[in-house]
């Protein structure tokens, strides 16, 4: 068959495109991936979807040629993991091919299409969306080989834990939280003098880019999260696609959302330019975050989410580096908790086989999407 990926975010696309697009190629589909506009680019898409082994990329481009392009392509099943469904709803009418749409939160809007979730708690009790289990588990299953086994080489030893920094994807969030991790870097090193720290990065990172992380004494590395997640003892990050990463390695972790960086954070549409104005588009982005926060019962990691209960260890609003780094301190030295906390997070990963239940379902179990009212 001729399979047509649309996809958007870093995320999306390492976490849920690769181990979709190993899956068809074991089957010998042909794969046509499109990188649709995305407010979270990491500005390295195009190049990590060209080692993804598909048979035509298109993208990234405006949302107008996007737009107008989709029209053309020619295919037989539609499978979306990430992005505006608007997109894969045009192409499946222009192509008349069946749409399958993989999300972390069922909507409602999402119709004529088959939609499938991760858990069942994502699918927000509506008819007929089926839970197929993590995307991004069998992703991290995939780094786990034996040149990254070599290439990662971090013992553990006793009293000195090694803690992960994840300081995300998007460029403007990494530039913005350098100095506040310099900080909680500097501060933790007095409380825990024997910590070893290492920042992890994409394997796309540029080299000029980790220079001034490792002239901090960061150690930034690029690997994958699969092995290193799984060889780490303690994480430190934000809400994001690394959260499902963590939990699918056991990793304890403290994820946090300090308020001084809302203004980093990129909102879409008529809601982000207003968010953008001087002192009024402050008031609005606190607004819609405690809005968020409070639609997920005050949870901020998604492990929390899916579980509606506190596992990882969350931090928020006006935190400061002296509040994680007391948070760090604590769960570090407290080894019952950081061994339950793995262990629930283990448990809560369920099983692997994801990408080959989404194409199951997608290539044998679809129906053509039909002209809306």
């Amino acid at each position: 068959m001729r399979i047509t990926i649309l996809t958007n975010g870093p995320g999306e696309l390492w976490g849920w495109v690769r181990p979709v697009a190993s899956e068809l190629r074991k089957r010998g589909h042909s794969i046509s991936l499109w990188i649709l506009p995305c407010q979270f680019s990491s500005g390295h898409e195009r190049e990590a979807a060209s080692l993804l082994g598909v048979d035509k990329l298109e993208g990234p481009a405006s949302a107008s040629k996007i737009w107008n392009d989709i029209t053309r392509e020619n295919t037989d099943r539609i499978i979306q993991l990430g992005g505006d469904v608007l997109f894969g709803k045009r192409m499946a009418k222009a192509s008349n091919a069946p749409l399958t749409v993989y999300s972390y939160r069922a909507s409602k809007q999402i119709k004529n299409a088959k939609i499938l979730v991760a858990y069942p708690s994502q699918a927000n009790d509506i008819p007929d969306v089926i839970p197929i289990g993590d995307l991004v588990k069998d992703s991290t299953d995939m780094d786990i080989t034996p040149s990254a086994i070599v290439q990662w080489n971090w013992p553990k030893l006793e009293n000195s834990p090694r803690i992960l920094f994840l300081p995300g994807s998007r460029p403007m969030i990494r530039s913005a939280v350098f100095n506040w991790l310099c900080d909680v870097h500097d501060k933790l090193r007095i409380k825990i003098p024997n910590v070893r720290v290492r920042t992890l990065f994409s394997q796309f990172m540029p080299e000029s880019e980790l220079s001034k992380w490792r002239s901090a004494g960061l150690n930034p590395v690029k690997a994958g999260a699969g092995i290193a997640m799984r060889n780490a003892d303690y994480a430190f990050t934000q809400p994001g696609t690394n959260n499902f990463e963590l939990m699918h390695c056991g990793l304890p972790a403290l994820v946090i959302a300090p308020e001084k960086f809302l203004k980093f954070v990129p909102v879409s549409g008529v809601l982000g330019m207003l968010a953008d104005l001087p002192l009024i588009g402050i008031k609005l982005r606190r607004i819609g975050a405690m809005k968020i926060v409070n639609r997920w019962n005050g949870f901020i990691s998604l492990p929390n989410r899916t579980a509606q209960k506190n596992i990882m260890s969350e931090l928020y609003g006006n935190i400061t580096p002296e509040n994680c780094v007391e948070k760090i301190y604590e769960d570090i030295n407290n080894p019952e908790k950081l061994k339950s906390e793995s262990e629930e997070l283990l448990r809560l990963s369920g099983e692997s086989g994801a990408a080959k239940r989404l194409c199951d379902i997608a290539l044998y179990n679809n129906s053509v999407i039909e002209e809306e009212e």
